[in-house]
């Protein structure tokens, strides 16, 4: 019975804290309109003249942009109060979001993407350290799993919602939604406590300056054997995402012929086994360890590549979108885990941003290289383009990563004691 009760716990997310909780309501409010723009936005600059070479270009320069200023985001929440820049970072969002609706032609919306992608410079890796700090390594899968179940929600609402605003009232209206619900996301993000800033206090912390924090950063990555393949294994992953990722909703509209309701139908179903699988990623992450939960992930997510270019029906599509639902999530949590386990909690935010950084350099030709395949070879090219080479990152993964985190043997004990957040203790 107790051995059960211990297995049990690792269900139970209402033990982390009203930290967390603030910090899923947050997510679902920010980045609702996020996944509508993932999946329309490309749609958008084709009713305002851009071409799939277009879409590919304008997606390189939003990378070039994360090439240079990630590293600068990821040492500000290091270096600052994580909270305070968490919540700061939807407003610029919404002034984004202003900006791209007032665009008069597709170029005109390149100043309003930079700056709408602004906020992921400081979001991600404040999120990932907040999240790794608010609880202890055994339940950190099940704290990664909970924030993907709220992305989980914001897939399966986002999507429906959008496509049917998009049809009826256009992008523009869906991009002044958007900013009223990023500004509600930071009045929430105002109320979390980070349990790093009374550890910081009591010791006196206080972070290095930039270009020393940098040099720290890359030097422990790559003195790690085992980081070097993670950065490998991972630009591979990327770069196969995103050679594909700006071509879904063209290729649904002008090849398949679904329209944008449609679309949103089965991005919803997408979203909807998203929270089921990222749930079940998580707890087998900390169950059972990182690396074969990710293995899994990566095989499904590039079958589900190659099955997409032979759908031709809505049924048939919804069918992918399902399967693409559990693959893609599947992994998240392992991921964010697997790389919280390799970092320390004062230069998480650094290392994780000049790693983000490194892939963005390898992934800048991804859609540039999928505009080329769909105009030069096909339609189809580049989602077989993206299976074979995250087939390839699977590979090196399962061959050469070793698992950060051993699967605990039943029967000896609890091995994820129920606690509160660390900031909601008494």
């Amino acid at each position: 019975m107790y051995v059960v009760r211990s297995r049990l716990s690792h269900l139970s997310f209402l033990r982390f804290g009203r930290d967390m909780h603030l910090i899923v309501i947050s997510v679902i409010l920010a980045n609702i309109g996020t996944r509508v723009e993932e999946r329309f936005f490309p749609l958008y600059v084709r009713d305002l003249g851009g071409s799939p070479a277009d879409i590919g270009l304008l997606a390189s320069i939003m990378g070039l942009a994360m090439v240079l200023l990630a590293p600068l985001g990821g040492w500000l929440t290091d270096r600052y109060r994580r909270v305070t820049l968490y919540a700061l970072a939807p407003l610029i969002g919404a002034a984004g979001a202003m900006l791209m609706r007032l665009a008069p032609s597709w170029e005109w919306l390149i100043p309003g993407s930079v700056l709408g992608m602004m906020p992921g410079l400081l979001v991600g890796p404040a999120l990932f350290g907040l999240i790794s700090d608010l609880g202890p390594e055994e339940s950190r899968g099940a704290r990664f799993a909970y924030e993907m179940a709220a992305f989980g929600v914001c897939g399966a609402v986002g999507p429906l919602v959008g496509g049917l605003i998009y049809e009826h009232l256009g992008y523009r209206t869906f991009l002044l939604i958007q900013a009223c619900m990023l500004c509600l996301a930071a009045a929430v993000r105002s109320f979390i406590r980070d349990p790093r800033d009374a550890a910081r206090r009591a010791s006196g912390y206080r972070h290095p300056a930039f270009l020393p924090g940098l040099k720290a950063a890359l030097g422990f990555m790559f003195a790690s054997r085992q980081f070097r393949l993670v950065i490998i294994m991972a630009c591979l992953v990327g770069f196969g995402m995103a050679a594909t990722m700006n071509f879904f909703s063209v290729f649904m509209s002008e090849v398949v012929g679904v329209d944008e309701a449609d679309m949103g139908l089965v991005y919803s179903l997408a979203g909807v086994a998203g929270i089921a699988a990222s749930l079940a990623g998580g707890v087998a992450a900390d169950r059972f360890g990182r690396k074969p939960v990710l293995v899994w992930s990566l095989v499904g997510m590039a079958a589900v590549l190659f099955w997409f270019t032979g759908a031709r029906s809505l049924a048939s599509l919804s069918v992918v979108w399902l399967l693409s639902g559990l693959a893609d999530n599947l992994g998240g949590p392992a991921m964010d885990a697997f790389l919280a386990d390799l970092t320390d909690t004062d230069s998480r935010g650094t290392v994780m941003s000049v790693f983000n950084s490194l892939q963005s350099v390898v992934l800048l030709p991804g859609p540039l290289v999928g505009g080329f395949l769909w105009e030069a070879v096909a339609p189809a090219a580049p989602f077989w383009f993206g299976g074979a080479v995250i087939l390839v990152g699977a590979v090196i993964l399962a061959l050469w990563v070793r698992e950060t985190r051993e699967a605990p043997v039943p029967g000896d004990g609890p091995h994820c004691p129920p606690v509160s957040s660390p900031s909601s203790r008494p």
